[in-house]
């Protein structure tokens, strides 16, 4: 699928992706992460059906035989690159450390708000492409695992909020877990369409607020719509 894909000028053309033709030699590991960047930026452009081992190979400025020094095959390149896309969600979720979960849930929802508005490497497009990616990809079972332990993990982080005592015992965490994994894909939506300024950090505290406050006790909870909206994208 090509219809969801950033503007040229904003991540680069195909020869801008082969900066790296110099006589400076990676190491394996570096030239892996090279790779798996560049084939993020070529998703985002072409989609998963359009993201060659040519075009990634031209895009690395090496030959097609060269990236299988590193990678198995295509598949394989294109679950790492998934495997990127997910490290940000992980990235959010375990950004607070913050002992009231109520306090943690909040600041791991204004986390994923800031990324959004900072997605500089373009991991929103990505992701939409292989949502979009068709079935004969063979990569669909790798993206619900990786949305199912998102969801896993803040399930996980409500059920400690329960044990805490600021977190209502009936609750059901898996579906909080599920409203605020679809605050973030709102998020992203509004970024990729280009309607910030219908859905700005504001509406996202407000939103954010009203979940974590609907599965509140009566302990103290500092809601912080106000803060986060004089931070609007």
């Amino acid at each position: 699928m090509v219809g969801l894909r950033q503007d040229l000028s904003e991540i680069g053309s195909e020869e801008e992706y082969s900066m790296t033709r110099t006589s400076k030699r990676l190491t394996s590991q570096a030239r892996k992460q090279q790779i798996v960047e560049l084939t993020l930026r070529l998703v985002a452009q072409y989609g998963v059906p359009g993201t060659s081992m040519s075009r990634v190979a031209a895009a690395a400025g090496v030959s097609k035989a060269a990236l299988y020094g590193h990678f198995k095959n295509r598949k394989e390149i294109l679950l790492a690159a998934l495997d990127a896309v997910f490290d940000r969600a992980f990235e959010a979720i375990n950004s607070s450390t913050h002992p009231d979960v109520r306090e943690r849930l909040g600041q791991i929802c204004e986390y994923e708000s800031a990324l959004v508005s900072a997605d500089d490497e373009g991991f929103v497009y990505p992701l939409f492409e292989f949502v979009a990616a068709p079935p004969s990809e063979g990569l669909r079972d790798a993206l619900v695992a990786k949305q199912l332990a998102t969801v896993r993990a803040l399930a996980l982080i409500v059920e400690e909020g329960k044990q805490q005592g600021t977190i209502l015992g009936d609750v059901d965490s898996e579906q909080t877990a599920w409203e605020i994994v679809g605050l973030a894909w709102t998020q992203d939506v509004a970024s990729m369409m280009g309607v910030r300024e219908f859905w700005n950090n504001a509406r996202s505290a407000r939103i954010r607020d009203l979940i974590i406050k609907s599965i509140s006790t009566q302990a103290p909870y500092a809601a912080r719509s106000v803060s986060t909206a004089n931070h609007e994208a």
